[in-house]
């Protein structure tokens, strides 16, 4: 499927959608904005534009720092698009 930014879910952070809610999203066909932290895997994802970890796409939507947590323990510094 394509990117859809008229089926946008939005997650205020990685732990308000993770795991089976985030599985069950992108089943759905939904497109997620989600915040993380641009780590070593997270670059290497976006690199790509495969994330292993969602097993889905993954495109970088801007650099935002937020008060969210990443699943890696820091902080978030940007927002990705994540859809299947």
């Amino acid at each position: 499927m394509a990117k859809d930014l008229k089926n946008i879910y939005n997650a205020k952070s990685l732990d308000s959608v993770y795991p089976k809610k985030i599985e069950s999203l992108l089943n759905e066909g939904k497109t997620l904005i989600i915040p993380v932290h641009n780590g070593v895997h997270i670059s290497a994802s976006l690199e790509k534009g495969y994330s292993d970890f969602f097993k889905a796409n993954i495109e970088l939507k801007e650099e935002k720092e937020s008060e969210a947590t990443c699943g890696c323990g820091e902080k978030a510094n940007i927002l990705v698009y994540v859809w299947r």
